[in-house]
């Protein structure tokens, strides 16, 4: 397992400026605000949805994390480089969000087979543990990352989740046949913020 590259990021504060009199956080070099959520919070809400949308919770999830992936890569569409060299700067980005430590390992020049693995991840911190993975979200980040980067389609899967008794959550990237490739999928990577994003990937909660 390859850990990432050494990215060398300035401090949390240069990321953002902060303003208490209007309550506002201000993310630097994008437009745009941010807003803190705690993992208390976010389990507040995943069980929100757990109990009212069932069995189409997780899918729900899965692609607001994939429409959120796919939007970081259009924050940094300035930055020159390959998709690898792209792809490590916005794990190391969302490293510093709080999301926890990522390394690659697989094919990261094409993406044709991948293994994106989260230490310490905060989308499953606090739940008891399960049979099955559970992290939707960065389940969907990743598959966003991914095929706005590479300019593809692929399946992810999450195929280890500490709340199934392991260490780390590794989510299993595989891109698809170019026949199984769908118009819905070029379209959702040309409109970021429409209904129809993430229509074209293919999602799996890793127990199929």
């Amino acid at each position: 397992m390859r850990e990432l590259e050494s990215v060398e990021l300035p401090k949390i504060e240069d990321f953002y400026d902060l303003n208490y009199e209007k309550g506002e956080i201000r993310l630097r070099g994008v437009k745009g605000r941010a807003f803190v959520l705690s993992t208390q919070a976010w389990a507040a809400f995943r069980v929100a949805l757990s109990n009212g949308f069932k069995e189409e919770a997780s899918f729900f999830v899965f692609q607001m994390g994939y429409s959120v992936g796919m939007s970081y890569v259009e924050q940094i569409r300035k930055l020159q480089g390959e998709p690898k060299k792209r792809l490590k700067i916005l794990l190391s980005i969302a490293k510093s969000y709080g999301w926890g430590p990522f390394s690659i390992d697989g094919d990261a020049d094409n993406a044709t087979e991948l293994i994106v693995v989260a230490k310490n991840c905060p989308f499953c911190h606090g739940r008891p543990l399960s049979e099955s993975p559970v992290c939707h979200f960065l389940t969907g980040f990743v598959n966003g990352l991914i095929d706005r980067l590479y300019d593809g389609q692929h399946k992810a899967s999450e195929t280890k989740c500490t709340r199934m008794g392991g260490t780390t959550c590794e989510i299993t990237i595989t891109e698809m046949p170019a026949e199984n490739q769908g118009r819905m999928g070029t379209e959702a990577n040309e409109h970021v913020g429409e209904a129809i994003l993430g229509e074209g990937s293919a999602y799996s909660d890793g127990r199929s």
